[in-house]
């Protein structure tokens, strides 16, 4: 399912929480006259709001010894005399998390995907989507599976040298980057449609 501001079932717009009831065509005029800069620049503000309040309220409490990291200390068994490295690394992960968040890559492709799927929710078009998840479905999944082994020996060939010259190493590699895009490639058919 895509991402999108508004849930539409029977041509009545409204919320994904309830409430702000209104008719898909009010809801495409409304569109039509802000336009998609104006969807965009939306996104982009929630995101912003979102990330600074998640900085602001939650990364403290990861940060000190409230519940959170009790648990995380108890799971993770950080409390044990010898665990430097296990707090560093969740530390680290925590540190991850916000600059995941704050990343603008990250942000870029929640605002397309949610601006995109609120317009393609509004229109009703049932056409969104189809096309594309044909293509990844059963075109470019179908060339992967096709072509898998040329593929492996292809790529292999050129992780060779970073491989140390191991063979299975790099055809290993090989393996993992392709399932990793064929997993990538099923994701994003799943999200638009």
């Amino acid at each position: 399912m895509a991402l999108s501001a508004l849930d539409c079932p029977n041509g009545v717009c409204h919320s994904h929480h309830g409430g702000h009831a209104v008719s898909r065509e009010e809801v495409q005029r409304n569109l039509a006259d802000h336009g998609s800069d104006w969807c965009e620049r939306l996104a982009e503000r929630i995101y912003e709001i979102a990330v600074d309040s998640f900085s602001q309220t939650v990364m403290p409490d990861l940060q000190r010894q409230g519940w959170q990291r009790r648990h995380l200390e108890w799971e993770f068994r950080l409390a044990e005399e010898r665990a430097e490295v296990e707090r560093t690394m969740v530390d680290g992960a925590i540190n991850a998390m916000e600059s995941f968040l704050r990343s603008s890559e990250v942000q870029r492709l929640f605002v397309k995907e949610l601006v995109l799927g609120t317009l393609a929710e509004a229109s009703s078009s049932p056409l969104r989507g189809l096309g594309i998840r044909y293509l990844i479905e059963e075109e470019l999944l179908g060339f992967l599976r096709d072509n898998r082994d040329d593929l492996l020996d292809r790529v292999a060939g050129r992780l060779l040298e970073e491989a140390g010259g191991d063979v299975q190493r790099a055809r290993d590699g090989a393996d993992a980057d392709l399932a990793e895009l064929e997993h990538l490639l099923i994701n994003h058919a799943e999200a638009v449609g």
